[in-house]
């Protein structure tokens, strides 16, 4: 089986680490104050900037992680990657809801939960054009503004 880190560190970034480890690491005691034992909410979580947000903080132990995301596909995808991943820590209380933040629906979950500790919002519209189309734009305006209260 191909290992994607290695190809994307070969071929992709040219780089082993990323940008980002010796901040989290000097940081390392901050960050796990903030987010050990903590619930998290991570809206948009199936997107690539979600995605690696929730691999880096799964590293503090979070007591629980409820993903949102519209993309029923990319929360699976998602799932397997944490849980087949070597010794990534996933909480026992992981749930992946394919659900829209706007609607009632995802209302009544955070307030079953009675809210999270974190909250991350990294659901938007990044790759629409602005001139492709008069509903394109309706859609990027309301999912990236009117609804991200």
């Amino acid at each position: 089986m191909m290992n994607l880190e290695q190809f994307i560190s070969k071929y992709v970034t040219e780089r082993d680490s990323s940008l980002f480890a010796k901040d989290i690491q000097n940081n390392s005691a901050a960050l796990t104050k903030a987010i050990c034992g903590k619930s998290m909410l991570v809206i948009g979580g199936a997107g690539s900037i979600g995605s690696s947000f929730i691999k880096a903080c799964l590293q503090f132990h979070p007591k629980a992680l409820v993903v949102v995301d519209v993309n029923e596909n990319g929360l699976a995808e998602l799932t397997r990657d944490l849980r087949s991943t070597k010794g990534m820590y996933v909480p026992d209380d992981y749930v992946p809801y394919p659900i829209n933040y706007a609607q009632l629906v995802f209302e009544k979950m955070f307030r079953s939960r009675g809210g999270f500790d974190i909250v991350a919002n990294f659901s938007a519209h990044k790759h629409v054009r602005s001139e492709k189309d008069i509903y394109s734009v309706e859609a990027l305006l309301q999912n990236n503004v009117l609804n991200a209260k």
